[in-house]
């Protein structure tokens, strides 16, 4: 378009000498004419060729613009291989130091502890002691001799809620089972730690529970007593006398009983630590342990006694991320073990799922039924896990 603007100015070359013949004026006017059209003709050409330039200019720089883009894709796409690689490897260099962490906070990595140097055969037995210990423990505590005193606290809740009585069917334990039959082993307990008490500890928590389990056992007779004797009337003073004395020393027995548990279950985590120095799922064992306890420590406290929601949450909170834990860590062993291991996790998001229930909604009766069911159930895979650890 700017080539043609000489076009434009030929014809008004012919236009002057054919207006010759008219009058001076006329001409004077149109004289002027060529030149205003001149300008007009010369500056819509220069107009249109600047719009051209324009157009032109920015179409070839939209191209350019493009082109780079692609090629900056182009250069950019191995690069971002290389970052990818590095993210994963674990390489550092430094154009891959932001990508390797951004996927390091999308992907958490849990790394398992460095086995130590195997235990001494005088350390192993030691710990198998405790071990031994910890696992009578369990089953003397689970059997009637620990069980009674819930006994006596479902037979005290259904009367205060209809005023009569349980009978259990059952004679009750010796006075003295737990003592007798969880007498601790002699010189075993802090050896490693240099707590020469923690024998002392166990044995006085023993005798506590030994001592409110039977002062359990008395009252309850007298309430069963008082409840058969029809020619007491004292609109249930008595019985409502009995009962806070009974739950009194049900609140004693369970502290003495959470003492004792506790001090057992740390004993025991530390003597599995050992026995499981040089072994590729120490940190799984652990973490199981500690949760098969929590989970059972919660599980007896909500048998015979509505908690505080808030008492819950730093349970709940633990659990849940001990399970968390749990799940991410690498498995070494493939096989039998890690199904087992699988198992008791969703068994623990189970009770975790029924522990929030129960915070929410209260532990009614449908609450208790799923908790106990559910903690049978788990006690069972964990005996399992440890089963097939046994036969690796």
């Amino acid at each position: 378009m700017c080539s043609s603007l000489n076009q434009w100015q030929a014809p008004w070359k012919g236009l002057v000498p054919a207006l010759r013949p008219l009058t001076r004026t006329v001409l004077r006017v149109l004289k002027n004419i060529p030149v205003l059209l001149l300008v007009a003709g010369l500056a819509l050409p220069l107009a249109a060729c600047r719009d051209q330039a324009s157009e032109k200019a920015g179409k070839e720089t939209g191209t350019e613009a493009a082109q780079e883009s692609v090629k900056d894709a182009a250069r950019a796409a191995p690069q971002q291989g290389r970052d990818l690689k590095q993210a994963v490897s674990g390489e550092k260099g430094t154009d891959g130091q932001k990508a390797a962490s951004g996927t390091a906070e999308r992907v958490r990595v849990y790394a398992l502890s460095e086995p130590l140097p195997a235990a001494s055969p005088e350390e192993l037995a030691r710990a198998q002691a405790i071990v031994d210990y910890a696992n009578r423990s369990g089953r003397v505590l689970g059997s009637l001799c620990g069980g009674y005193p819930f006994l006596i606290m479902t037979g005290v809740a259904e009367y205060r809620q209809n005023y009569v009585t349980l009978s259990f069917g059952i004679d009750p334990p010796s006075a003295q089972c737990a003592r007798k039959e969880l007498d601790p082993p002699k010189n075993v307990f802090g050896s490693e730690t240099g707590d020469k008490d923690i024998e002392a500890e166990l044995e006085k928590a023993l005798q506590q529970m030994d001592r409110q389990r039977e002062s359990m056992r008395k009252d309850y007779e007298k309430l069963r007593d008082y409840v058969a004797d029809t020619s007491i009337v004292d609109d249930g003073v008595l019985g409502r006398r009995l009962c806070t004395s009974i739950e009194k020393a049900y609140r004693a027995y369970a502290e003495a009983l959470e003492r004792f548990q506790s001090r057992v279950d740390n004993e025991a985590a530390r003597a599995q630590d050992t026995m499981l120095r040089d072994h590729p799922l120490r940190d799984h064992v652990r973490l199981v342990m500690k949760m098969v306890s929590l989970i059972r420590r919660q599980a007896d406290r909500l048998a015979v006694a509505e908690p505080d929601p808030a008492s819950l949450e730093e349970p709940i909170r633990e659990l849940s991320e001990d399970i968390d834990l749990a799940e991410h860590l690498p498995f070494p062993m493939p096989g039998e073990p890690e199904m087992y291991y699988r198992q008791f996790l969703k068994g623990a998001r189970a009770m975790l799922a029924i522990f929030r229930r129960g915070q929410l909604e209260s532990f009614h009766e449908g609450v208790r039924q799923s908790l106990n069911e559910e903690w049978n159930a788990c006690k069972g895979r964990y005996n399992a896990f440890v089963d097939a650890l046994a036969r690796r």
